[in-house]
């Protein structure tokens, strides 16, 4: 335990209905593969993801602007086109962000502000969010998207997780910000499970609770185990690939971008569909996926994020490589429609997702209008 505590003061100062949707949704069974990692030494500070799925994940790359005012919305209200009974809230973007986002414009599975505060979600089978009708809910992805509009920092984020009620599907989240703090955020029997600081030694979150990871890592060694880490064994865990890789950090001679994709591609297991990793230090984004293979960047230092300008995004499959900052186009709310749409058949070849929001008394075109038409709601200020 001593060595893990160490790692971490030397690199880091739906309702139960809709469980099931969830699963089909996004990340289910085998296909549970999902990773996030963050690397932070001296001058070095990047953020890693994996996106994993059996199948080919469309998706836009958005730029989101500051002073755009919005008003919440929840899964609820989407799959059943019926607002619920809890209050709302509105607020006025402070930030401007970059996420990415499979299911249109506000609802990203990730994603990085200008002041440097990054949260992303992975599956977690054992998530029951908090219920609390006096409370604003919230659509998990909007409320990733919320944290993006309002805050710097992670405990502005943990401060802010008792206003709010999420639903959705099984997610629990991964927040880091400039100054190198990090937090786990999962949601257990209604409850709201916090790791950060002391209590978060490894800042690499996959997809079972944390407290099960940390014990599982003890096993190795370097964390107070005898088992040797064979990176080439899928086996014994992508978080052990993760921490492994992190704590030897400094015995490489790669550029740290180069290495931060080596670690995704250790813990991908094989259905890794989007990488990318961010240099918090120089502002830059990289990523690549299963369909654009080629590894592309932009450098969000250099992104008007002033409301007044048009909405820019990027298809995220892109197959172009190198700069792509030039290659972002005019948002419309048809291309947000388009992508959601080719997003929604992906997921729904088996005919679950339609199962399921015709039991809801709602139909997969509506949720699909519902959640394309949303950003044109939201007015620049």
């Amino acid at each position: 335990m001593d060595v893990i505590k160490s790692m971490c003061h030397k690199r880091f100062l739906l309702n139960n209905c809709l469980l099931i949707l969830g699963c089909i949704l996004f990340w289910s069974g085998a296909s549970e593969a999902c990773s996030t990692f963050m690397l932070q030494e001296e001058e070095t500070f990047i953020i890693g993801h994996n996106l994993d799925m059996p199948y080919e994940i469309p998706g836009m790359v958005v730029v989101n602007k500051r002073g755009v005012s919005k008003t919440n919305i929840s899964w609820r209200e989407i799959s059943t086109s019926r607002k619920p009974a809890s209050p709302t809230i509105s607020w006025v973007s402070k930030y401007g962000s970059i996420t990415f986002n499979p299911l249109g414009r506000e609802f990203p599975d990730g994603g990085i502000n200008e002041a440097g505060l990054y949260i992303q979600e992975m599956t977690l089978t054992e998530t029951k969010f908090p219920e609390d009708d006096t409370l604003p809910r919230m659509f998990m992805m909007q409320w990733m998207q919320f944290q993006l509009d309002n805050y710097e920092t992670v405990a502005q984020v943990l401060d802010n997780l008792a206003e709010i009620i999420l639903d959705g599907w099984s997610w629990h989240f991964f927040a880091a910000d400039r100054k190198g703090n990090c937090a786990c955020i999962e949601f257990i029997e209604g409850e709201t499970i916090i790791y950060t600081g002391a209590t978060m030694p490894i800042p690499v979150v996959c997809n079972s609770i944390y407290s099960r990871e940390t014990e599982l890592v003890k096993q190795y060694e370097g964390f107070g185990g005898r088992k040797k880490v064979d990176l080439k064994d899928k086996d014994i865990g992508r978080f052990v690939h993760g921490a492994y890789l992190i704590k030897n950090f400094a015995e490489t001679s790669k550029t740290v971008t180069s290495y931060g994709f080596e670690i995704l591609e250790s813990m991908n297991q094989g259905t890794t569909q989007w990488s990318y990793v961010i240099d918090v230090v120089n502002k830059r984004v990289h990523f690549r996926t299963s369909v654009g293979e080629k590894i592309k960047y932009f450098d969000y230092g250099k992104i008007d994020f002033s409301c007044e300008g048009p909405v820019k995004v990027i298809d995220i499959n892109s197959k172009l490589q190198g700069d792509v900052l030039g290659h972002f186009v005019n948002y419309s709310t048809r291309m947000n429609e388009e992508f959601i749409q080719r997003t929604v058949e992906s997921i729904d070849k088996d005919g679950s997702f339609s199962e399921r929001i015709e039991s809801e008394g709602n139909t997969v075109d509506s949720v699909i209008k519902t959640m394309a038409s949303y950003p044109d709601e939201t007015i620049c200020r």
